[in-house]
């Protein structure tokens, strides 16, 4: 496993904090972005961290947010808004970075090799683009530090709000492999069910299951998912992706 070089950033209840950055006013209040605030139906699509301490959900009924957090208030979701901040959010990866490959509008991996000579390491990198963004478009973000890309989706996953999180070979075993096996990136639900069967229910488990077993449960796909929970990922940080 060579050194971590790719970051995964991301950002922290965009939709909520975009609305936050922009009304100042906002902030420290618990916010459900949702539908049309005047009928308070619909679904949450994101909430910030303030209505999330109440247990509120995305994806949950408008409704039954508002029975868990009375106070919340509902905002209607502004689409513009939301590509403004994530283009400028782009454009400062991209000022550490020609290797930026956007996942969705508020996800994004960078290939910093080589970029250490400008930048420092690849830690002191995420640093920066953290202050960076906060200082420039005051939103927080996530960020995960691994030698491949899926290893640091799975990073940035593991401390929110306003984390950073190295992967080495050195701590995967302590902070990957412990994780429930649907954590690890590409396990659906299904998948998950059929691993926990064959009594699979850690990405260590898996990490460690004979590959040949699991191809012959799910053909390739088996040994491809043993390399993934050993840390291994060769897959490269595209820049014309079009996966958004």
């Amino acid at each position: 496993m060579d050194k971590p070089h790719i970051l995964h950033v991301d950002m922290n209840a965009f939709f909520a904090a975009c609305h936050q950055a922009q009304d100042p006013s906002l902030k420290g209040k618990p916010i459900l972005v949702s539908g049309d605030p005047s009928s308070r139906r619909g679904i949450v699509l994101t909430a910030s961290y303030e209505a999330r301490a109440y247990n509120v959900k995305t994806a949950m009924p408008t409704g039954q947010a508002l029975s868990l957090c009375p106070q919340a208030l509902i905002i209607k979701p502004d689409f513009q808004l939301y590509s403004f901040y994530s283009q400028q959010v782009m454009i400062i990866l991209s000022s550490y970075t020609p290797l930026v490959e956007q996942y969705s509008i508020d996800e994004a991996w960078l290939d910093v090799a080589g970029c250490e000579r400008l930048f420092g390491p690849s830690g002191e990198i995420a640093r920066k683009i953290k202050q960076h963004i906060k200082d420039e478009l005051d939103l927080t973000c996530s960020i995960g530090v691994a030698p491949t890309k899926i290893l640091a989706k799975m990073a940035s996953d593991l401390k929110k709000p306003d984390g950073l999180v190295v992967i080495t070979k050195d701590n995967i075993t302590s902070r990957i492999w412990p994780l429930p096996v649907d954590s690890l990136f590409g396990v659906g639900p299904q998948t998950a069910a059929s691993l926990r069967n064959l009594g699979i229910t850690t990405i260590g488990d898996l990490a460690r299951f004979p590959a040949e077993t699991l191809k012959r449960r799910f053909g390739t796909y088996g040994p491809c998912l043993v390399k993934l929970a050993q840390g291994e990922d060769d897959s490269p940080v595209n820049p014309d992706s079009d996966t958004v």
